[in-house]
């Protein structure tokens, strides 16, 4: 009678453990979005270069993600569309020249990229979701020409110049690398949460 009992405890077991394995991410999805197109991105700013800084973030972290096969729009199950609305400098901290003069002097800058994305079904033929994002890096006006040297926490991740393996490059397009690269993780949040 105890051998059948361990008999089928382990049977059980072996049972909820492949049950368990077979689960993942793709699982939660609907069983018809497998793939993803992701349109080509429309800039309504300024800034030329930043369609293709955040175009390679948003593959790169994609491609690394797994979340979703990325494919051609003819083999496509579902589209991403990212429009960038804009994307700004603003002064983020300041620090008096000197004692004697009383004039403040902007000592780190916030680039800030702002942008609409849409997720839509094409076999249901609807929109998954709709959103504004916004997303920012930070970079000082100092002499050097590395952030990987400019004792700020850009990505305000905690970590800082040597500490942080993508802290280095031109101030302000390492800055904009950044705020591409939180942007496209959002995405990606966004898209795991939506189910």
């Amino acid at each position: 009678m105890e051998l059948k009992n361990k008999f089928l405890y382990i049977v059980s077991s072996f049972v909820f453990l492949a049950s368990c394995s077979l689960y993942s991410f793709k699982g939660s999805l609907p069983a018809h979005i497998d793939n993803i197109a992701i349109l080509p991105i429309i800039n309504n700013s300024k800034e030329y270069i930043v369609l293709d800084v955040l175009n390679d973030e948003i593959y790169d972290i994609f491609l690394s993600e797994n979340v979703l096969k990325l494919v051609d729009m003819n083999d496509a199950k579902s589209t991403l569309e990212i429009s960038v609305i804009s994307v700004t400098d603003n002064p983020y901290t300041f620090s008096l020249q000197n004692e004697s003069n009383f004039y403040e002097q902007v000592t780190e800058w916030k680039i800030t990229i702002k942008a609409k994305v849409d997720w839509y079904d094409l076999v249901e033929n609807k929109l998954i979701f709709s959103k504004e994002m916004i997303s920012t890096g930070l970079y000082s006006n100092n002499n050097s020409n590395d952030i990987s040297d400019d004792g700020l926490d850009n990505d305000e991740d905690g970590l800082i110049d040597g500490e942080d393996d993508d802290e280095f490059g031109p101030p302000r397009d390492s800055a904009l690398k950044i705020a591409s690269k939180k942007m496209s993780e959002d995405i990606i949040s966004n898209i795991t949460s939506t189910w």
